[in-house]
């Protein structure tokens, strides 16, 4: 008898088991495929500011929690896995090309202050002073907000994983599931039977985190009002090589960011793609961002192509992540549909996660993520 399974292993699932471990709990994560190789690894690692004053919205609440954690976080982590995961508060550029991106900038500029989100606008020879090697020409005007800050994903899930394991979690990789079944006691406890392709593992509380994959998951042995409406959006991305950092800053143009690291590795995405589980990168939208990356940052035309993937993230109809027990199942937990969050909000959802399931009452209400409240995605 085990106290967690977790059933996934990308960041918010190896959060879950790390926080878990921490607190003395006997945890067993398995993964169907190998640890973090989905979404986790794919992103760019981008973690914007959040919030200091009150938030109302609960994306925002969730993501000023987490920023304001993710430092003693990381602390914590590198101490136990020696690991360094290249976490750094680099400042963000925001850029406005266009007249209808300078509005939405300048009106950003009063949510930033209703946030106590510290901001500094920039013309043009200010910008060139932040950023030498943009393209200032096409840019109408831009933002710096100092505390945008950045974390190497692949690192991050390597030193979740490292302390996981040294921590005593179980990990199983190439373990898919296949079924959960609880039975209530007469104590008041539960007991859970976590069925996988391979074993069967008895638990007193489970945790799903399967990303992109979790409505499915959930179809094999949840009633169908307890699924979720999580979809796969694919995003790309290109990994330039130069032979130093061009820019210490993250570069935010749109939906799209270059993010340079210490090493002179680029990162150049990203899109948003509703092509159902298909990860495949393609040459149009590899060309596009090549090309879009280069006429922003002109020294990027002569700099070697590392490497381009893909990854699917896991988006839900209304934005907002599922953080919830199964309706029914109080002892199974669904964490997922974090989006582009995944990363940035691991600390505050695992957090949240296991206090809900030792029953310690969290600043951050619940009611807005959980299971049941919009509809089924219809694919």
């Amino acid at each position: 008898m085990t106290d967690l399974v977790v059933c996934g292993g990308g960041a918010i699932g190896l959060s879950v088991a790390y926080e878990a471990a921490k607190r003395g709990n006997r945890v067993v994560l398995v993964e169907s495929k190998t640890i973090g190789s989905g979404a986790s690894w794919a992103g760019a690692g981008i973690l914007p500011p959040g919030a200091t004053l009150p938030a109302l919205d609960p994306i925002d609440q969730l993501r000023a929690a987490s920023h304001a954690m993710f430092p003693s976080w990381i602390a914590d982590l590198e101490k136990i896995s020696h690991i360094d995961v290249g976490f750094s508060r680099c400042g963000g550029l925001y850029l406005a090309r266009t007249a209808g991106e300078q509005a939405t900038l300048m009106a950003n500029e009063t949510w930033w202050t209703d946030q106590g989100i510290a901001f500094e606008s920039l013309n043009r020879s200010e910008l060139l002073r932040r950023c030498h090697a943009l393209a200032v020409d096409s840019i109408r005007r831009a933002w710096y907000l100092p505390d945008e800050c950045q974390v190497r994903n692949p690192r991050y899930l390597k030193a979740l994983e490292k302390a996981c394991r040294l921590l005593g979690v179980e990990i199983r990789e190439s373990e898919e599931l296949v079924d959960i079944r609880c039975q209530h006691s007469p104590s008041n406890s539960d007991s859970c039977s976590v069925v996988t392709n391979r074993s069967k593992i008895q638990s007193a509380r489970v945790c799903v985190t399967t990303g992109a994959w979790t409505r499915q998951v959930l179809q094999e042995f949840a009633a169908p009002t307890n699924t979720t409406d999580i979809f796969p959006v694919r995003g790309q991305i290109v990994l330039f090589r130069l032979p130093q950092q061009p820019c210490s800053h993250v570069v935010n143009d749109g939906h799209r960011y270059l993010v340079p690291r210490q090493d002179g590795l680029v990162l150049a995405g990203s899109c948003e793609e509703e092509v159902g589980f298909d990860a495949s990168t393609t040459p149009a939208m590899i060309d596009a961002l090549a090309a879009w990356a280069r006429g922003l940052m002109p020294c990027l035309s002569n700099a070697s192509i590392e490497k381009t993937w893909a990854g699917l993230r896991p988006a839900s109809i209304d934005g907002f992540p599922y953080i919830s027990p199964i309706p029914g199942m109080p002892s199974v937990f669904v964490a997922a549909g974090h989006y582009r969050h995944g990363i940035h909000f691991s600390p505050i959802t695992a957090q949240l996660v296991v206090d809900a399931m030792q029953g310690v009452q969290s600043l951050i209400a619940l009611e807005p993520f959980k299971l049941g409240r919009g509809q089924t995605y219809a694919q």
